[in-house]
């Protein structure tokens, strides 16, 4: 008998990686769970709204953010819930100390025995990888999950703000620029997401700029990497895609040395976890991989479905120490998506 044991990157490697689908409208049966984060864009609560328009009965588990953010939409998921007559149990997500949480969901969601839909829209993304990375570690694995997601109509900053942010910062060495968080708490490492390094191994960050300089700034400065592999958002609209450039002068890519460059799809998923895989079939055996979901909330459901797979890198994360005003996030409700998880609960 020839037994061929396969290690786990190549098992994800054989998987069919299932296609994020467009939809019109969420509808959920009685026995489904939708797990919605009160958070407080527009697109927090499109999921849910569009599923009670279709007048079914589903459960609901709410998230609620601690610190508490005042203009966080629970409230507004409660009132849904109680016109709609839907049962609704709440958990507490601590930003500042996430370790430990993907088995607190899952404790939470093990009474239900219908389907799971994990709204992201409302998410943070060290969030969004926890939670994944626990749904994979139930018997069922990732049967019966669905990730649900929201585009916004619009992302802030306009290109002409953040020219103007950049022009100030090339004028002024000391000028930090700030559009969506105020600054870093700290670089998490969550113990769950945490992975084993033998001493003398050198590290390589793989990292998703953002136009938040400062959070680059904190993963280099805190964890200090040999090296770097920069993954670079190409947003789907053509609307969009100056960002990539801006992003890329906004963190000075071009003046960090040992580093590679990558552009990839903000929006398919598929694209950053191919490119992950490549990157520990080229790095993972002489280096430890530390891995930053701080690009957009697909590509950081690359980064969970990834991790869930192949344990021995690690996920660290520049928390932010607050964040800007509510409306100077994206603003209205744009495409509605659907990812089914299952195929990757394929033996």
């Amino acid at each position: 008998m020839n037994l061929v044991v396969r290690t786990p990157d190549e098992v994800l490697a054989a998987l069919r990686k299932p296609e994020l689908k467009t939809v019109e409208a969420f509808t959920f049966s009685p026995e489904d769970c939708l797990v919605v984060c009160a958070g407080f864009e527009d697109r927090a609560l499109a999921v849910l709204k569009s599923a009670v328009s279709k007048g079914e009965h589903f459960r609901v588990v709410m998230i609620l953010y601690e610190p508490l953010v005042p203009e966080n939409k629970a409230d507004d998921v409660r009132r849904i819930c109680q016109a709609a007559h839907l049962p609704i149990v709440e958990l507490t997500y601590n930003r500042q100390e996430p370790a430990g949480f993907g088995s607190v969901l899952i404790d939470s969601l093990s009474a239900y025995r219908g389907r799971i839909f994990m709204d992201i829209s409302g998410m943070s993304r060290i969030l969004i990888v926890q939670t994944l990375v626990a749904l994979r570690k139930r018997p069922e694995g990732f049967a019966n999950c669905f990730v649900a997601y929201v585009e916004a109509q619009y992302y802030p900053p306009s290109k002409k703000e953040a020219e103007a942010e950049l022009a100030k910062s090339e004028s002024d060495p000391t000028f930090s620029i700030f559009f969506l968080s105020s600054g870093v708490f700290e670089v998490t490492l969550v113990p769950e997401l945490s992975s084993y390094a033998l001493a003398g191994v050198q590290t390589r960050l793989v990292t998703f700029p953002a136009l938040d300089e400062h959070l680059l700034t904190a993963l280099r400065a805190e964890l200090q990497p040999s090296r770097y592999t920069f993954i670079e958002g190409v947003p789907p609209g053509s609307h969009n895609q100056w960002r990539q450039k801006v992003i890329a002068e906004v963190n000075h890519l071009d003046k960090i040395q040992n580093a590679e460059r990558r552009q990839i799809s903000t929006l398919d998923y598929r694209e950053t976890l191919a490119c992950l895989q490549t990157l520990y079939a080229n790095h993972g055996v002489r280096e430890r991989l530390l891995i930053s979901p701080t690009g957009s909330k697909m590509q950081a459901v690359a980064v969970g479905i990834f991790r869930s797979f192949v344990e021995d890198v690690q996920i660290v994360y520049p928390t932010p120490r607050g964040f800007q005003k509510p409306e100077k996030y994206t603003e209205g409700i744009g495409e509605m998506h659907l990812l089914a998880l299952g195929p990757l609960s394929e033996s």
